[in-house]
């Protein structure tokens, strides 16, 4: 044991005095796939409304367009990373425990080469921010690393704390697609059609919470060394299993609900929207249903959350549709 560590600590300062580019590579390429799951929610966001593309055809200046539109995935993408790596170094020890091949428990890069990751990312969203002039943007990202910084914060510390931890991710995730409803074109449309604002927010939020409660079940054994209160762990793994799919349904009266409280409001709406959210959810809680046969294996419960990140992308596409076809 006292090898390991040795070598371990060797591996770390090797890597952390000759290859600090490397390592923010290395800590780009760990957080990737999620900093482009929320950067594709901000996308997916700038067509959320119906009649967006009408609206953006009516801008004429296209210095315009790339100020304040272009940079906002980069945004979400580069403060998502960042946000990401920063829980990863709070959790470096938990993560280590529950035998997770992150870069950061595993000695592949150094505190100061993270925390410098960090800074960047976070500080080149907040300047690429402020180069968009729109302050609705610029407090939306202000909110974002407000959330990213209170959810690892040692003695505040979110994510440690039973609900608020998943119910504080799927917040994120609506901001960064609220980051795209709000832009300098769909703002007004967004103002006018507050049903459809409401709907799309809460479709994403459902889906993430279920997304995030189900990662939980791969840890629940270092979690509870840890002093962990996750949902798994308060409420039972076969409940987790039982909330989700009970989350998953509720898609369907919410989406019918609004659809119908739009129409009676007068406001735009397609139901392209409810019907491919119905699928959607379906599709969802059989997959939930497959889950309880595995309960017990820790990597088939991590297999199968990783299957959940299509699902994110394919309801993001489902709402994107909705407001582009009017029937």
């Amino acid at each position: 044991m006292m090898s390991f560590t040795t070598n371990g600590n060797q591996k770390k300062e090797r890597i952390g005095h000759t290859s600090f580019v490397r390592s923010q590579l290395v800590l780009l390429e760990s957080r990737k796939k999620w900093g482009i799951l929320y950067s594709l929610a901000t996308v997916s966001g700038l067509f959320f409304m119906p009649g967006v593309l009408g609206t953006m055809c009516l801008g004429t200046d296209i210095l315009a367009i790339f100020q304040k539109v272009m940079p906002l995935p980069a945004i979400s993408f580069l403060v998502t990373v960042g946000m990401f790596v920063l829980n990863d170094l709070a959790d470096a020890d938990l993560d280590r425990a529950n035998g997770k091949k992150r870069p950061i428990p595993s000695g592949l890069v150094s505190k100061r080469q993270t925390w410098t990751f960090i800074m960047l990312t976070n500080g080149l969203a907040l300047l690429l921010s402020i180069m968009t002039l729109n302050p609705i943007s610029i407090l939306i990202v202000g909110l974002m690393l407000l959330l990213g910084i209170l959810y690892s914060a040692p003695r505040i510390a979110l994510m440690k704390r039973f609900v608020i931890k998943t119910i504080t991710i799927a917040i994120y995730y609506s901001l960064c697609a609220l980051l795209g409803i709000t832009s300098i074109y769909s703002l007004d449309l967004a103002i006018g059609n507050p049903i459809i604002l409401i709907h799309s927010l809460s479709m994403l939020s459902i889906m993430i919470f279920i997304s995030s409660t189900l990662n939980d079940l791969g840890d629940v054994e270092g979690d509870r060394a840890a002093g962990r209160r996750t949902i798994p762990i308060v409420i039972g793994k076969g409940n987790t299993i039982k909330l989700s799919m009970v989350l998953a349904i509720c898609m369907l009266p919410v989406t019918w609900g609004l659809y119908v409280l739009a129409m009676a409001a007068g406001n735009n709406g397609s139901l392209v929207t409810p019907v491919l959210t119905s699928l959607f959810a379906l599709v969802v809680t059989s997959k939930m249903s497959n889950m309880r046969k595995g309960l017990h294996d820790m990597e088939s419960m991590r297999r199968h959350h990783k299957k959940l990140f299509p699902l994110n992308v394919v309801l993001q596409s489902n709402l994107v549709v909705g407001g582009l076809i009017m029937l």
